[in-house]
């Protein structure tokens, strides 16, 4: 008999526990199991999840396991094949992991889903993961009509405000590679924002392709000792450094198409200004 309990014993207790008639969402589970993990601590249950931080949140990796987490087109839910019978842990230990994953429901009941996610943000471990969650709430509304300001805006200004935060708090001493993209992320969605047919949908798609560019990095260097290719499994990229290229070949992409249509611009503006110019120097001069 065990004093502890692995992944898959551990969501089966979750899962037992968990009170309410649909399934666990899978984006409650992630979360929900990074607070167990610190009740399980507390109770003195040892306890290893795999887990990473990547583009949301942390994210408890279950690709080697019994854990089934469904995010089909039909519908997302979180099964295991592991029943209650079958986990071979003393009474002690099954009752007070019983009693840390209870504590951590509450919460998640209490709390709902964004708010046990802004307690996760709080002990994330970069400040620049709270500005992007910001940025991404803020250009979700944006593109949102019916979030609109009463004045048919789309809050500008403080999404400019949130990009500049989030330029500011990044963590290029930790990150110095990522210095280009990070500029080149900055130039984009600042002149998008600045538009005059300003698209909160293609300020969206840019920043989540520079956010989850830097998060492959941040996820192999945030996790609990997983390796690049446990992690490149668990997100289903046949590897971590070619989707990197690939993610940096579209933004640089992105800004070429910007720089060209900068220079039709410029060259219709330079055209139309010599066209209005033109006519006023064409005079006589008499003597």
């Amino acid at each position: 008999m065990q004093d502890a309990l692995d992944l898959e014993e551990l969501v089966a207790v979750l899962l037992e526990e968990h009170e309410y008639g649909d399934s666990l969402k899978p984006k409650a589970f992630h979360k929900v199991l990074y607070f167990v993990e610190q009740e399980l601590e507390q109770e003195r249950v040892p306890v290893q999840v795999p887990k990473f931080w990547y583009m949301y949140g942390a994210v408890v990796a279950t690709s080697n396991s019994n854990i089934n987490v469904d995010i089909s087109d039909g519908g997302s839910s979180v099964t295991s094949n592991l029943d209650l019978d079958d986990i071979d842990v003393s009474e002690g230990v099954l009752r007070r992991s019983q009693e840390a994953i209870s504590r951590a429901l509450d919460d998640y009941y209490d709390l709902g889903l964004d708010g046990i996610t802004n307690k996760m943000y709080e002990e994330a471990p970069y400040d620049v993961q709270r500005h992007y969650r910001q940025l991404d709430k803020q250009l979700t509304a944006a593109a949102d009509t019916g979030q609109m300001t009463l004045d048919g805006g789309k809050n500008e200004a403080r999404t400019r405000e949130t990009v500049y935060d989030l330029l500011e708090s990044f963590p290029l001493d930790e990150f110095p590679e990522y210095e280009d993209d990070l500029y080149i992320w900055y130039r984009l969605v600042s002149a998008q924002i600045d538009s005059d047919d300003y698209d909160p949908d293609e300020a969206h798609r840019i920043s989540e392709t520079f956010w989850r560019l830097f998060c492959l990095e941040l996820a192999c260097r945030e996790n609990s000792g997983l390796s690049h290719s446990e992690v490149a499994e668990e997100l289903g990229v046949d590897s971590i450094e070619g989707t990197k290229e690939e993610l940096r070949s579209f933004l640089l992409e992105q800004e070429k198409q910007k720089a060209r249509r900068n220079a039709r611009e410029s060259e219709a503006a330079i055209k139309a200004a010599e066209a209005f110019v033109a006519p006023h120097l064409e005079f006589d001069v008499k003597i």
